[in-house]
């Protein structure tokens, strides 16, 4: 019996130091797995964005790693070269958990001393999870500081960010209860959740969404309130089809700038239906071009008129090649949507609803002669759309209540009570506008 005991004792002593050990192991394969794959992803999108592990020191129950993030052009918009981080992590019988500190950057702890008398605001955490997941979790306690003679006011938050090893999948939700500026701004209840899967180095499948409860100016400033605004971002890639969709929908309950003001406002946009390939080599010029951009920003060292310059000559430099990236996305079955917008103002509702779509691929070539024969229109493109908005609101605008083409039987919109209205649609090789077909010929 006794031999049972100290035999099952070893067992245990044996698994409380080879369980803690192995996990060690496994989150070091996760780390520098993902670190490498990070650099990757910042090289594959032509960032000059990279992070360095300069230390990983693993013992049996824990390890310290210490690495550096180097933001390349980025500095120019955070002001810092660098950001060192610490991560201190115990090992788990299941996972290991990790704590992050800043300490070493001198430009955090300064901060910290001098504005927040020695009182650290954030906490980070990090759990390792033996599948390969990777959950961080970030805690901002309320502080507030004087800038300018103002006060500022910073209160608590969380974010959650979780991905797994290999980076194709992320997760993340965020709540911040605001900010204040001496009382004459005034932003609250702040939240963001997102869930993507990247396809490609370009090519994102997923939502994000995100809510501003309340923003408000005062004092001497114009005044400005904003009442529970929310975002809703879609990224939806059909595989089959080989097409990706992008759609946005924003709304707000209540918004009010300078003496304008505007009730239960939303609208849906989506570009539908873009060719897949088309769109990541849009969005690879695209990126490439904001990158050149931050980069000779950042050499410009803050001289506004030649960060002005800078942006000229690149836009200029890419121009026919953006031209280019936009005529890849001329295929058939490309859609542009607008659809559920309507807001409560003073004056009355505005309400609509537009779809145009292409009936075919195109080149910008080819719309030219849509100028001199517009006939041609309805074989390129369908529409269909829906307004309504107060008379009001546009008083008697002679460009919307009469014909703008020969073959126009009515203007854009018609009045309809206190109401102009617009309906518009492509039925059968014909454009009907209000009820009513326009000639071409």
């Amino acid at each position: 019996m006794k031999k049972i005991i100290v035999g099952a004792l070893c067992l245990i002593i044996i698994a409380g130091v080879t369980i803690p050990f192995v996990t060690g192991l496994m989150m070091e394969k996760i780390v520098k797995q993902a670190f490498s794959n990070l650099n990757t992803m910042y090289s594959d999108t032509g960032s000059d964005v990279s992070i360095e592990m300069m230390r990983y020191d693993r013992n049996i129950f824990s390890t310290e790693i210490e690495w550096k993030m180097r933001l390349g052009s980025l500095r120019a918009v955070y002001g810092v070269e660098e950001i060192v981080f610490i991560d201190r992590a115990k090992h788990g019988f299941t996972s290991i958990v990790s704590k992050t500190s800043l300490e070493k950057n001198k430009w955090f702890t300064d901060f910290v001393s001098n504005k927040l008398n020695g009182k650290n605001p954030i906490a980070i955490s990090t759990e390792y999870k033996l599948s390969g997941q990777i959950n961080s979790t970030i805690t901002l306690d309320d502080f507030s500081m004087s800038v300018d003679s103002e006060i500022v006011e910073i209160k608590a938050g969380r974010a959650v960010l979780a991905c797994d090893k290999e980076l194709k999948n992320f997760f993340s939700e965020a709540s911040w209860e605001g900010f204040s500026v001496s009382e004459k701004l005034q932003v609250a209840g702040i939240s963001i959740t997102s869930s993507l899967e990247m396809i490609s180095t370009y090519l994102w499948d997923g939502n994000i969404s995100f809510e501003v409860g309340k923003s408000k100016i005062t004092g001497n400033l114009e005044p400005f309130d904003l009442v529970n605004f929310k975002g809703d971002y879609t990224l939806d890639v059909n595989k089959d089809e080989n097409t990706i969709s992008v759609a946005a929908t924003f709304g707000a309950d209540h918004l009010m700038a300078g003496s304008e003001t505007v009730e239960n406002a939303f609208v849906r946009i989506g570009v539908v239906n873009m060719d897949v390939q088309g769109f990541e080599e849009f969005m690879q010029l695209y990126t490439e071009m904001a990158n050149t951009i931050l980069q000779e920003i950042t050499a410009a060292e803050d001289d506004p008129e030649k960060m002005k310059t800078v942006f000229q000559e690149q836009m200029g430099r890419t121009q026919f090649q953006m031209m280019t990236a936009y005529e890849s996305l001329l295929k058939k079955g490309l859609e542009f949507q607008i659809s559920d917008l309507h807001a409560q103002l003073p004056s009355g509702e505005v309400k609509g609803d537009a779809v145009l779509s292409l009936n075919k691929d195109m080149t910008f070539a080819q719309f030219i002669p849509l100028v001199h024969q517009p006939e041609l229109v309805v074989d390129v493109f369908s529409l269909k759309s829906d307004v309504s908005l107060p008379a009001e609101l546009v008083g008697d605008n002679p460009d919307l209540l009469s014909p703008i083409y020969p073959g126009m039987q009515t203007g854009l919109f018609v009045k309809n009570g206190e109401n102009l209205t617009h309906k518009a649609e492509t039925r059968d090789s014909k454009l009907y506008l209000n009820g009513l077909e326009v000639e071409f010929n």
